[in-house]
């Protein structure tokens, strides 16, 4: 078997799709709890400040439409950046990572990483990952979509605002 018949099941992909359902997790946890909040908030309020009530009401509405796309599409198979890595992997022209520590007074806490993958029609799509694993998904991409540039600059920044095509690789 060659690297196209088994590239899903390398721990790059495993760690990519377990971020996306990760996403996929909280979006559902905030629909659920705008949900419930913007209804109890709409009951008591209801009466008493109009204003209030349609704050309300508007959470319920947000949540219930977070919701209905979470519930419409709850594979990751499903989710728009799994198919485009999956058998789109041409969109995708710039990806590159970014390291957050947090420390809060100078007291190193924990690290995060984020993986920003820009698309030929001037989109984007973001994963949260363990910052560990950034270098080892980044390798994995590379040789997975070798017509992409990979990596920050203020150049690249510069050319996907004019053209996003000027990232592929010839």
């Amino acid at each position: 078997m060659n690297f196209k018949e088994t590239y899903h099941l390398h721990p790059a992909m495993r760690l990519l799709r377990s971020s996306i359902r990760q996403e996929q997790r909280a979006k559902l946890a905030l629909a659920v709890f705008l949900l419930v909040s913007g209804a109890v908030f709409g009951y008591v309020f209801f009466e008493e400040r109009n204003i209030l009530a349609t704050f309300g009401l508007v959470a319920v509405m947000v949540g219930l439409k977070l919701l209905w796309e979470i519930l419409r599409s709850p594979k990751v198979e499903n989710d728009r950046l799994w198919q485009l890595l999956n058998s789109q992997s041409k969109h995708i022209v710039w990806v590159y990572s970014m390291n957050t520590q947090t420390m809060p007074f100078g007291f190193y806490l924990w690290e995060r990483g984020t993986m920003y993958f820009k698309l030929l029609d001037g989109g984007e799509f973001s994963v949260s990952l363990p910052a560990r694993k950034l270098k080892m998904v980044s390798k994995f991409l590379n040789r997975l979509l070798p017509h992409a540039s990979f990596g920050h600059s203020a150049e690249r920044e510069r050319l996907f605002e004019e053209d996003p095509s000027l990232l592929l690789k010839k």
